[in-house]
């Protein structure tokens, strides 16, 4: 961020809040605390009643306000992500708050710019599993002690319940990515694939993002395969955008496409009784295996899923040993059953010797 832009967010930041402290701004926008004490200096040279008290921070003087403020176009693109991912994550009043927040929003921005997003919205897909965030992701931990071991934390954000860096999400490439879905332009990755580890050249004609299982994946047809891929951000180390525009009639709708996977309509429902204990330690794995719904009974929890792998699945459950029961789901119980006896026989060669 160049200096001007700071200190107009900083000019910002001051209104949002009643009092803020050199350390908060300079964790926010990661910079020193000197320089932040110039971006101040700027600011009450240009004629901002700032003002300062030893010990608690700076504050605008009462009475002082900014003209209203017009959002650009990547901030009300990137407010119609944060609505597709609050759909399932939000309760109905406060979801209705925020799409109402974000019409008035799409009411002050120009023409071409509403039909921006509007074209925007069609092409984006999030899978409603209940949470889109991953509170318990072992990968999310793992990049914040990355970050506070190298000082490397985006922004300077940290925690306020563990003091730790605030971890981000690794995906990539949304602005670029969005930006070619609205223009029709084709994207050329470089992508390394989850199965084989190798990295190649992809020309994209991107036709959707769909979020699920914690990651943002662009959708589009690629020329290399010459078929449609899947292509999950974090998986992208570079994406550019080409000057070659192709036909929105030639391609899928993103809708068209999802409806026509294999598998969409062969999921399997499983039906799982948890003990109390165990319960309260399956947290967010739960929506990566299809969690639909729970409903607490006297002898534990039990979890409905619809998951297209039951295999994977079964290998998950069995580090809840005895304390899960299969209900319903025919396919997870023989899974479990053979992963047993394959662990029996690997195991019962080692055993104890006495």
């Amino acid at each position: 961020m160049n200096r001007f832009d700071r200190v107009t967010s900083l000019l910002l930041l001051l209104q949002t809040r009643s009092v803020v402290t050199a350390r908060f701004l300079s964790e926010h926008f990661d910079v020193t605390e000197r320089t932040i004490y110039r971006d101040i200096r700027t600011l009450e040279n240009a004629g901002v009643p700032i003002g300062s008290e030893a010990g608690v921070g700076y504050f605008l003087e009462q009475g002082y306000r900014l003209p209203p403020v017009s959002f650009t176009l990547d901030e009300a693109a990137s407010l119609l992500l944060g609505e597709k991912l609050l759909v399932s994550s939000l309760d109905e009043n406060s979801l209705q708050d925020f799409k109402h927040a974000l019409n008035k929003i799409r009411a002050v921005i120009d023409t071409s710019d509403k039909d921006y997003l509007s074209s925007l919205d069609a092409d984006i897909e999030v899978l409603p599993t209940g949470s889109q965030f991953p509170i318990d992701d072992q990968a999310a931990l793992d990049h914040a002690d990355a970050a506070e071991s190298s000082d490397q934390s985006v922004g300077g954000e940290h925690s306020a319940l563990t003091g730790k860096p605030i971890a981000r999400s690794a995906d990539r490439w949304l602005r670029e990515c969005r930006s070619a879905l609205v223009r029709r332009q084709v994207i050329e990755i470089e992508y390394t694939a989850v199965t084989s580890n190798t990295t190649t050249t992809r020309q994209i004609e991107p036709i959707g993002l769909f979020y699920y299982s914690w990651h943002w994946h662009l959708i589009g047809w690629c020329r290399l395969r010459e078929a449609y891929r899947d292509f999950r951000l974090d998986r992208i180390s570079a994406c550019t955008l080409q000057p070659e525009q192709f036909a929105r009639h030639s391609r899928l709708t993103l809708q068209q496409y999802l409806n026509e996977q294999p598998g969409r309509d062969q999921l399997e429902e499983v039906e799982l009784l948890f003990g109390p204990e165990t319960a309260r330690f399956v947290g967010e794995q739960r929506y990566l295996f299809g969690f639909v719904d729970e409903e607490r009974q006297a002898d534990g929890v039990k979890m409905r899923f619809l998951t297209p792998v039951p295999e994977y699945m079964a290998r998950w459950l069995l580090q809840f040993t005895d304390d899960v029961e299969v209900i319903t789901g025919e396919p997870i119980k023989q899974a479990l059953s053979r992963f047993s006896r394959q662990l029996v026989t690997h195991w019962g060669t080692s055993g104890d010797p006495s």
